[in-house]
């Protein structure tokens, strides 16, 4: 009903004070008002190139009803200094060989895909067996044969194989490398723990 004695008015069919106050303090109506006249100008072909939109008011209105996330930083345990010098050997180097070993995996992974690129590039730039062979050396005339190109494409086949071959050699190398420092991982962190636990209560008993 308000807007609809808001077009009205703009219409200039009747002049409401009501709806004029209220258009002077409703914030929402005032909107309304800019988006009729906007749309009426539109339609007569009045509005010209540049169309002035008040973004940063919907944009900062957007963002003040926008619900504020509360991220919280993981924090990550550290050894006190204190306490550092009571650690065992192994748990004061477990860092260091973790990392040296994922990236002992990462570059042997590495070398293995660039050697395999290589190989395969020598081996297509292997100089081509001729497919015909139709003038012999003695200079008589024979008749044209396919067996230089059935040889051919089974040189290529068995080098496709073999090239396959030593891919997935790489890969399960690899996948063998990664399961043994895992399991190399594991087992140190439960001999560390043992031997942490046997510290504490031999420290208790003390």
């Amino acid at each position: 009903m308000q807007k609809e004695k808001l077009s009205a008015l703009m219409d200039g069919e009747s002049i409401d004070n009501e709806v004029i106050g209220s258009l002077s303090q409703d914030r929402t109506l005032q909107q309304s008002w800019h988006r009729y006249h906007l749309v009426r100008d539109t339609l007569r072909g009045d509005i010209g190139d540049v169309v002035h939109l008040n973004i940063a008011d919907n944009v900062a209105a957007a963002l003040e009803f926008e619900p504020a996330l509360n991220v919280v930083q993981p924090i990550h345990s550290q050894p006190h200094p204190e306490t550092w010098h009571k650690l065992s050997f192994w748990d004061k180097i477990r860092p260091w060989f973790a990392q040296a070993g994922q990236i002992a995996v990462a570059a042997s992974v590495s070398l293995a895909v660039i050697v395999g690129v290589q190989q395969y590039n020598q081996e297509d730039t292997s100089p081509e067996t001729p497919v015909f062979n139709t003038i012999p050396l003695g200079g008589q005339a024979s008749p044209v044969s396919f067996d230089a190109a059935t040889d051919g494409a089974q040189n290529t086949n068995q080098q496709a194989q073999e090239q396959r071959k030593r891919i997935n050699a790489m890969l399960q190398d690899y996948e063998l490398q990664r399961r043994l420092h895992a399991e190399q991982s594991k087992v140190s962190s439960q001999s560390a723990s043992v031997q942490n636990g046997t510290s504490k209560q031999s420290g208790l008993t003390q």
